[in-house]
């Protein structure tokens, strides 16, 4: 589930929308009134995709200078009357006309969701490029574990992921730890 946070120049206006969201289920981590704040909400989110709701203006700053300081793995919702969506610069962001349908906001949130999830998971499937360093020390580590442990290539390899995996440490950072311990 990515994270939402919904900023809108009124607080009532971004409470109102983020009592919408959870009533349907989604995950809002911040209700904001400045760009500053949205911004401060996004350091804190470690490693997560997500989606600003945001009017066309703030206490700060527009959705513009908002839009430009947002991480590539965040989303941006626009809301805001017909004129005032007109007129905005083009933006690659989900503009919604008010006043909505809730369903229909909704429908769009959650395919806006369905999308980001996927790019997350290609993102994730992409193979790492490791650095020539890292890969040498990934190579030692299996060998020492093929001489200590009489493991194939394969299976070496194996253990380093799994055990990268259960312990939360990149593949290099267990490499280094089978070279302390099997050296």
């Amino acid at each position: 589930m990515v994270s939402i946070i919904v900023a809108f120049k009124k607080q009532t206006d971004a409470v109102n929308i983020r009592n919408l969201l959870t009533r349907f289920g989604y995950n809002v981590v911040g209700v904001c009134t400045s760009g500053a704040s949205v911004l401060n909400v996004i350091d804190q989110m470690i490693d997560s995709d997500g989606i600003v709701i945001s009017g066309c203006r703030l206490t700060d700053m527009d959705y513009f200078q908002l839009y430009k300081y947002l991480p590539d793995y965040y989303e941006m919702v626009i809301m805001g009357s017909q004129a005032a969506l007109g007129q905005l610069e083009y933006i690659d962001a989900l503009k919604v006309a008010l006043p909505m349908k809730t369903q229909e906001f909704v429908n769009n949130i959650q395919l806006l969701e369905t999308t980001m999830m996927r790019k997350r998971k290609r993102r994730r499937e992409q193979p790492k490029n490791r650095s020539g360093e890292d890969r040498i020390l990934i190579e030692n580590a299996k060998s020492l574990l093929m001489e200590a442990k009489k493991y194939t290539e394969e299976d070496a390899h194996r253990y380093l992921q799994r055990t990268s995996m259960s312990n939360g440490t990149s593949m290099v950072e267990t490499a280094q730890m089978v070279m302390e311990l099997f050296a």
